[in-house]
């Protein structure tokens, strides 16, 4: 299990911070402008600037 964003509380619902950088990873890796391997590497490194590191912001 992941943790949860900062500031997240519990039972506050299931939208996270982190849920818009994941939905454009998700897009980036399927329409090939990144691979899958370097997304999850740049999630996995620091979800807060996956986007940036990507060149995706």
């Amino acid at each position: 299990m992941e943790p949860a964003d900062p500031g997240h509380r519990k039972g506050s619902g299931v939208n996270n911070l982190k849920d818009p950088v994941e939905t454009k990873l998700h897009t980036a890796v399927c329409s090939g402008k990144v691979t899958l391997a370097a997304a999850q590497q740049a999630i996995a490194t620091d979800w807060t600037t996956a986007l940036s590191t990507l060149g995706l912001s």
